[in-house]
């Protein structure tokens, strides 16, 4: 009995974490969704789950239901490609009202904000005409492809004459957000 009592405290330890080993195994089976692993490391119904959420992000047609004039200036130009939320935010408010506004003509939309500068902008729906969001696309930086549409800014500016090269809006001296033809 001595050899017991002196290894009474690796016993107690052994039976505490036996039971928290089971408890643990309860638990993690009560937890556990009956689908989870089957078709991989993740539960099996989330993919449903996903899917059934609205999404985000607004496709094209959707914007050009109501601004179909925007639709035919984008038309064969270069920023045909460009999507709409790029330049103007995600707009789910927006068309969720316009959506109501369609079927309750009392509901009103309120106009587009201005472009807070942040590309990570918690707004809505915004009008940039801003410099930095053209240039996040047209500054020429190493590795852009060659036949892309890049420019230096201060030659650009220069060869073009800009009035003001330092103004948020000088892009738009010349070039139009959606028909970028100057």
């Amino acid at each position: 009995m001595t050899s017991f009592n002196d290894t009474r405290h690796l016993w107690a330890l052994g039976a505490f974490l036996a039971a928290v080993g089971l408890v643990g195994m309860v638990v993690r089976r009560e937890m556990v969704p009956d689908d989870f692993g089957t078709k991989g490391p993740y539960r099996a119904s989330a993919l449903d789950d996903i899917a059934a959420r609205p999404s985000l992000f607004q496709a094209d047609a959707t914007c050009h239901a109501c601004h179909e004039s925007v639709e035919h200036e984008r038309a064969g130009k270069p920023h045909e490609a460009v999507r709409c939320a790029h330049c103007h935010g995600l707009a789910v408010d927006h068309v969720a009202l316009a959506r109501r506004g369609a079927e309750d003509p009392t509901v009103t939309l309120p106009p587009a904000a201005e472009w807070d500068g942040d590309f990570l902008t918690k707004a809505d729906l915004y009008i940039s005409k801003d410099r930095a969001t053209c240039l996040s696309c047209h500054e020429a930086v190493v590795g852009m492809p060659a036949d892309f549409k890049k420019i230096d800014v201060a030659v650009h500016l220069e060869e073009q004459g800009a009035s003001e090269p330092l103004s948020r809006e000088t892009c738009f001296e010349c070039h139009g957000g959606h028909d970028t033809a100057p």
